[in-house]
């Protein structure tokens, strides 16, 4: 099926293949495994899904460079493409999935096709890495110290850096973008058009919040995340532009379609959009404060009536529009204590006031707060995850008291 069609190429989607049709040489940056790089004898480019997202074993796809030249024949023999002149992207997301954005400024025109899943291996850059290359293979890496897997705020209200390593089985995670420009670019502009688009990448997994698997940080993208950029090659009398970055059309147009395409492949794939991210367990999550702890402490703090009350309403709790915004509000705290912005000396009052503020929202009382506050205090000492139940759960006996 033609999902979209220029001069100068052709977007199909074929089976469990989404790929680009050269109508006239192009110059392609890709990070392609085979046939990747910077090149420009290319006929094809393609997004190929090469497994499902959970419990499917794929054998000897990447057992060195042998391993990967044959995965690379059978998905092109599988989709029809010349392997020797197509560069080829794997992922476990479904190409039914995949999302397209186009935009366009006077003579110049974009084209983004994404797919996208978080789910599992969402990353931030520079979290701890899991693998480590060798000549044929990869070996995992053990024995990691605690101090390289995330940040601890010490003995006040920090966070456990491992419990976020746990992954989630809903389904892996890759982002590949396949991009168009339709106009030629030198090498070193396309260079640059690779750093928008990761940029832009980036951007969108940021403005839903997504929490990295392997730490306490927001994620910036997943673990596996490929591109690749193709604009036609110059012919007799055409220039070639020079740059794409953040102050030009192209960077913008770039930027914006990624961020767009990026959006709607993790609403389509994993069916998240910035209205189910709306609540008090995305928010504070990645900090160890799901649905499980806060039934939890609330067993552990209430009477039993009012702990089955406060489970019953548990839903209704963690969507609560209010209490979602104070969540946030508190989970930016936590994150700026973190990296530094705040410094340690006021790190515990800081996080006391957001708590309390979270806990008068959730009892729609906010003259209670300075009460509410002196609750919470003594307990100032839990884990981040759990003193965030604690003032939720404080927060909903206040409500009916």
């Amino acid at each position: 099926m033609v999902l979209d069609e220029t001069d100068h190429d052709r977007l199909r989607r074929e089976g469990r293949c989404l790929f680009i049709v050269f109508k006239r040489p192009h110059r392609v940056l890709s990070t392609c495994r085979v046939n990747g790089g910077l090149c420009e004898t290319l006929t094809h480019l393609a997004n190929h899904q090469g497994c499902e997202g959970v419990a499917h074993q794929v054998h000897a796809l990447d057992a060195g460079t042998h391993g990967r030249v044959a995965a690379h024949g059978r998905a092109c023999a599988e989709a029809g493409l010349p392997p020797e002149s197509t560069a080829l992207m794997s992922t476990a997301a479904n190409m039914q999935c995949a999302a397209l954005a186009r935009l366009s400024a006077e003579e110049l025109h974009v084209r983004v096709a994404a797919t996208a899943g978080v789910l599992g291996n969402a990353t931030r850059a520079g979290d701890p890495a899991g693998w480590h290359e060798e000549a044929e293979t990869s070996r995992p890496v053990t024995n990691r110290p605690r101090s390289e897997l995330g940040s601890d705020l010490g003995s006040g209200p920090g966070s456990d850096p491992e419990s976020s390593l746990t992954p989630d089985h809903r389904g892996c995670g890759t982002i590949v973008t396949l991009v168009s420009i339709n106009q030629p670019c030198t090498p070193a502009c396309l260079v640059r058009a690779a750093t928008m688009v990761t940029e832009a990448k980036s951007t969108a997994v940021l403005d839903l919040r997504i929490p990295s698997r392997q730490g306490v940080g927001l994620a910036t993208g997943t673990g596996t995340d490929q591109l690749a950029i193709a604009a036609p090659l110059p012919r007799p009398g055409e220039w070639e532009r020079q740059w794409a970055g953040g102050h030009n059309s192209l960077g913008e147009l770039l930027a914006r379609a990624t961020h767009a395409a990026v959006t709607r492949a993790l609403l389509l794939q994993n069916g998240l959009c910035a209205e189910l991210r709306r609540n008090l367990c995305a928010a504070l999550g990645r900090f160890g404060c799901d649905e499980s702890l806060l039934e939890t402490c609330a067993r552990r703090t209430l009477d039993d009536a009012g702990a089955e009350l406060f489970v019953a309403n548990l839903v209704a709790l963690i969507h609560d529009p209010r209490g979602a915004a104070a969540a946030y509000a508190l989970a930016e705290v936590l994150e700026l204590v973190r990296v530094g912005v705040l410094h340690r000396e006021i790190a515990g009052e800081a996080v006391l006031d957001q708590a309390a503020l979270l806990a008068a929202a959730i009892a729609t009382k906010p003259e209670r707060y300075a009460l509410l506050r002196d609750q919470l205090m003594p307990d100032l000492h839990r884990p981040a995850g759990e003193f965030a139940a604690l003032a939720v759960v404080r927060g909903f006996a206040c409500k009916w008291s």
